[in-house]
């Protein structure tokens, strides 16, 4: 198993039917796939345009609101975990001020980030 996580399987579901004898039966296929073909890589950067991208990273991260959001997750995480709930795999939603999975914490709840409010 590769380090990524887990191998993509496809699973098939046959009904088959023999004639001679009137009888159906189903049987399954199950097959994995030695590399997703949605495998995400990363971006090819000129040495030079990869440190202006990390600087211009480092200057967003550094920013008033990116810190105060940083800090309420982890005032949020830490109060979780203290009063024993299960936050394994989930993400803090500001805007809606709970615990998400992190596939639900993305794209603005399924609606895009495009009319999402930017400052």
């Amino acid at each position: 198993m590769s380090k990524r996580g887990h191998k993509p399987v496809i699973v098939v579901l046959v009904r088959a039917y023999c004639p001679l004898f009137k009888y159906s039966f189903y049987y399954v296929i199950i097959s994995t796939m030695k590399s997703s073909p949605l495998t995400l890589t990363k971006q090819k950067l000129s040495k030079k345009a990869k440190a202006a991208k990390a600087k211009r990273d480092l200057e967003r991260a550094k920013r008033k609101d990116r810190k105060d959001k940083k800090a309420e997750n982890q005032r949020e995480r830490r109060a979780a975990i203290k009063a024993g709930k299960n936050i394994s795999g989930k993400d803090y939603d500001h805007k809606d001020r709970r615990f998400k999975s992190i596939k639900a914490n993305r794209g603005n709840d399924g609606k895009g980030t495009k009319k999402e409010k930017r400052k």
